[in-house]
């Protein structure tokens, strides 16, 4: 089959530009990949810098981009150990004392909030979007209570759920949850 021929349909089927959603799926590599290829410059691309839509790529650069691939793939690996997680050390094993050095933390952080915070305040204390928020409350793991139509957090409440596996464990952390982590590291650090 001619390879120019093969990916001829993806230029009727997308505008000159595509997004870097588009593009991983079109191309069948996962959303990091996609991005490593982006900001590695491995495929040209113009990057806003924005959050949302941050990179415009030319199809014809997608394009480029397979029929390359095929021909030398090894040019287009990430590095060894590129998709491992990079582990936090609060992802190890906390004891009953870093526990509770952590809710004085966060309790202490949260003095200047109401007793009782809506979606709006946990988002913009946790660095989350509202709608992460939301999703915690609805699945019950952040405890709330629901009051026309909207989730109420008694700030204990909160806390809980700031020292439980559900808030710590989230793999891809706000710049936000990255600071209070440097924080509490820095405490528990200093009590040892």
């Amino acid at each position: 089959m001619n390879t120019s021929n093969r990916y001829s349909e993806l230029l009727q089927q997308y505008p000159e530009y595509m997004t870097k959603d588009q593009m991983y799926k079109v191309c069948h590599i996962s959303k990091k990949t996609c991005l490593f290829l982006l900001e590695n410059g491995l495929v040209p691309c113009i990057d806003s810098g924005k959050k949302t839509r941050r990179f415009k790529i030319e199809t014809n650069a997608v394009i480029h981009y397979l029929e390359d691939r095929d021909l030398r793939p090894e040019l287009y690996k990430p590095p060894e150990g590129f998709y491992k997680k990079k582990p936090s050390e609060l992802d190890r094993a906390l004891t009953e004392i870093d526990l509770r050095i952590m809710r004085q933390f966060f309790e202490a952080a949260l003095k200047r909030y109401p007793d009782v915070l809506t979606t709006k305040q946990i988002s913009k204390f946790t660095g989350y979007g509202e709608s992460s928020v939301v999703r915690w409350c609805s699945k019950q793991q952040l405890k709330n209570f629901y009051i026309k139509r909207r989730f109420s957090v008694p700030k204990e409440y909160l806390v809980d759920f700031l020292v439980s596996w559900h808030f710590i464990g989230i793999s891809v952390k706000s710049e936000t949850h990255r600071k209070l982590n440097k924080q509490i590291l820095l405490l528990l650090k200093s009590h040892n």
